[in-house]
């Protein structure tokens, strides 16, 4: 596995670099600090009048460069075994995209939250956008998230071939670990318009609904292999992404693991995405593995 980390300089990416270092030293993996040049930034407008672009282009690079080591030597204590240092021009998602597609097993790690939070209000920050381009594998890192060998990992499921995916690459960490996954499914009851029956008759009919579910998701742990690792089972009455926010913060989780199709457009406008809501209030480091969209 090839782990490339996003940084923008800010404190808020300082999380994520630490956890890229830290699984790239437990999995022995090289570790790829990546920068994506802003040239709209700073004194780089006037420099025009003065220099040609390709001279404030190599520059832009070179000072990146040095950036980059100095960051890295100011946030973690002491460099993993092999660490390169990537500059490069353009749009953040498609550098890093770019970067990802040469390696064989990439992880794209960054942070939540990036330097300048009027921009993301209005472009959106490259995290959202990696998941909804829905390529790669993304570990997401809030500001909050802790560094340290997992002992609980969290994984949204709802039945789909991208949440069994999930469950299988929780599994895989879980092992590498010795930590136990909690299998959560998040549900909500569509209202009822009319109900003839007594409260303890709904409530009958919700306990056999939770038990029907806790029960397809232990046949697809059993069914995918992953029961080794099995911490917990739980069938939520919450919106998917508020049962795993919750499960998580239950259980002290390092990790959330949940699937997604990237899904774009008008499709992501009506179904929503889990995914995306999840990262918005998660507790800890949220593993997003991306899926091709089945349709």
């Amino acid at each position: 596995m090839d782990i490339l980390v996003a940084t923008d300089f800010s404190d808020n990416s300082r999380p994520a670099l630490k956890q890229g270092a830290f699984l790239a030293e437990q999995l022995g993996s090289d570790l790829e600090v990546v920068h994506v040049v802003d040239l709209s930034a700073g004194d780089n407008a006037w420099r025009v009048l003065v220099e040609t672009p390709e001279e404030i282009e190599q520059q832009g690079l070179n000072e990146a460069r040095s950036r980059l080591e100095a960051f890295v030597d100011d946030t973690l204590e002491q460099r993993p075994g092999k660490v390169e240092f990537t500059a490069r021009l353009g749009n953040p998602v498609d550098e890093l995209l770019a970067l990802a597609e040469k390696r064989d097993d990439p992880l794209i790690i960054v942070g939540t939250r990036g330097a300048s939070r009027l921009k993301e209000f209005f472009l959106g920050n490259t995290a959202r956008r990696l998941v909804r381009r829905g390529e790669a594998a993304v570990i997401l890192v809030p500001p909050e998230a802790p560094t340290r060998a997992p002992k609980n990992l969290v994984v949204g499921v709802d039945f789909s071939s991208v949440s069994r995916e999930a469950l299988r690459r929780g599994a895989m960490m879980a092992r590498t670990y010795d930590a136990k996954l909690h299998v959560v499914y998040g549900y909500v009851l569509p209202e009822v318009a009319t109900f003839d029956g007594s409260m303890a008759s709904l409530g009958s009919e919700l306990d056999d609904l939770v038990a029907e579910k806790e029960a397809a998701i232990g046949q697809m742990v059993l069914d995918l292999g992953v029961d080794d690792v099995l911490g917990s089972i739980e069938a939520v009455q919450l919106p998917p992404a508020q049962a795993i926010r919750a499960t998580a913060e239950d259980k002290e989780a390092e990790y959330i693991f949940v699937g997604t199709h990237g899904r774009q457009g008008v499709k992501r406008f009506f179904l929503g995405n889990t995914a995306e809501r999840v990262i918005r209030r998660a507790p800890c480091s949220i593993f997003v593995v991306q899926v091709p969209d089945e349709e």
